[in-house]
């Protein structure tokens, strides 16, 4: 087992980070960003209702990224994820009921 410095894993972790911010000017690093994090929010919070990735895109129009699943039904439910440089907020649920 390699062991570091307190230093040196400060300047690991900070060096990783900048590495995460500077890949995800890429659209393909930014597409892959929105499909995990909505698998982690779906997989979290919605478990009970085995839903299937179908695909993910950017909407120009509202500059965020439209992740959709599919479940055992077929009924197409799809999640709004934003910001577009690093898409991690899931913006809008379809899934949650709203007053």
């Amino acid at each position: 087992m390699i062991r570091l410095s307190r230093t040196k894993k400060v300047m690991l972790l900070c060096f990783a980070i900048i590495l995460i911010i500077v890949a995800n000017r890429s659209s393909t690093v930014q597409h892959l960003t929105a499909r995990i994090s909505t698998n982690l929010y779906v997989s979290l919070k919605y478990q009970d209702l085995d839903l299937e990735y179908q695909n993910v895109e950017f909407s120009p129009q509202f500059g965020d990224y439209s992740v959709a699943y599919k479940d055992k039904d077929g009924k197409v439910y799809g999640f709004m994820v934003t910001p577009k440089s690093m898409p991690v907020i899931i913006l809008h649920d379809p899934l949650r009921e709203t007053p």
